[in-house]
């Protein structure tokens, strides 16, 4: 949601992004942040423990200083996890139990009156629509968008994975629930993100493969006295750069003419049913994706090394290391494989990524500390 408020503020639209942290907190104290947890959290600086999941997120969503809104945007958005529950008030709330090391005296309280709350996979469509119900409650005019989460469809393998724990399984039958969402609330609208990623596949020039659209790797190691005994990848399927100015132009189209159409590109294709098919490239063509400075491009490259474990493919990336885009889902995949192949010349890629990362400061300074401590870990471990 972060990108698509991006794209519709280059729209024009002033838009603002919230980032919640699980339906329990706002259904546990509908639109009213509590008043202890409150003074707590001005007694304490806990702001930096919430992970930008702020009380005004977690218990209002819009706060009563904030301008009426003209659309409200949810996403089917992941849980945070641990999750608090004030024993006697019943309120839920996100905080990271790091805080405790800086304020024991928050840790005793906390430790007083609160317990651990579980949030079950299979509940969250049930507490999500709960939570609309609030929202509608407390926003009775405001239309409302909700936007649904990539299928996994076989072709996306290997293994889509989704940030939303337990989507793998809820995918299959959310389409429908979803959909009665429409009829029992008034003035809500679901916006299908199959279909808006079905225009973009079968768009005019796109490229029919999930790796053009959805590069980025996630890996598993399994280790047994100190060596890698098994690997399991799963392809992150939520970051798909063509779909947020596409999704975008259906939000602009909807604050003009208040409905949602689809154009006969927008429906699922029959080759998203079968198997997912893996991909290789000869070497010069991988060293022009890696040398492209694309970020799609390169972790492509990248995703492919991972289908002949056998040749060690390092060398490209020393020799290419100047044009490799700064990017945490690509510096995991190059991690993972140091891993397999601890190979020392890509201690010469991490010295070159470092200078290039220093002077990333798009994201923050925090984004930018984080990164760089992960290439010292992997300049460390190849170096040994």
């Amino acid at each position: 949601m972060d990108f698509l408020g991006r794209a519709l503020r280059r729209s024009g639209y002033p838009c603002t992004y919230r980032v919640l942290a699980s339906p329990f907190t706002y259904n546990s104290s509908p639109g009213v942040i509590p008043e202890e947890l409150a003074a707590m959290d001005r007694k304490f600086d806990l702001s930096k423990y919430y992970h930008d999941r702020k009380l005004l997120h977690q218990f209002q969503m819009i706060g009563p200083e904030d301008v009426r809104p003209e659309l409200i945007v949810l996403n089917l958005f992941h849980e945070n996890s641990p999750l608090f529950v004030h024993v006697a008030d019943k309120y839920i709330f996100f905080v990271n139990a790091e805080s405790w090391k800086e304020y024991p005296e928050f840790e005793q309280w906390m430790k007083a009156n609160c317990g651990i709350v579980q949030a079950k996979p299979e509940g969250y469509l049930k507490r999500y629509r709960e939570m609309l119900g609030n929202l509608r409650q407390n926003f009775p005019e405001v239309p409302i968008i909700v936007v649904s989460r990539l299928s996994h469809y076989p072709a996306f393998g290997p293994d889509p994975y989704s940030y939303l724990e337990g989507w793998d399984r809820l995918w299959q039958t959310a389409g429908s629930l979803l959909k009665s969402w429409e009829s029992e609330l008034e003035n809500l609208t679901v916006i299908e993100l199959d279909r808006i990623f079905a225009g973009i596949w079968n768009g005019k020039g796109a490229e029919q493969k999930i790796e053009a659209h959805c590069p980025f790797l996630k890996f598993e190691l399994t280790e047994e006295n100190d060596s890698i005994t098994g690997l399991h990848a799963s392809r992150d399927v939520e970051h798909i750069g063509s779909m947020w100015p596409v999704l975008a132009r259906k939000i602009d189209r909807f604050l003009k003419e208040g409905q949602i159409e689809y154009s006969v590109e927008e429906n699922v294709p029959e080759e998203w049913l079968r198997p997912w098919e893996p991909e290789k490239f000869p070497e010069d063509q991988l060293l022009r994706m890696l040398a492209s400075g694309s970020n799609y491009l390169c972790a492509r490259a990248v995703g492919s090394f991972f289908l002949d474990l056998g040749k060690d493919y390092t060398e490209l990336l020393a020799r290419t290391a100047e044009f490799t885009p700064v990017c945490h889902n690509t510096l995991h995949m190059i991690k993972t494989y140091s891993r397999i192949w601890p190979n020392p010349v890509l201690a010469h890629w991490c010295q070159v990524h470092r200078v290039n990362a220093a002077a990333f400061s798009a994201n923050g300074p925090l984004y930018t500390q984080d990164y760089l401590d992960r290439i010292d870990e992997i300049e460390k471990f190849v170096g040994q």
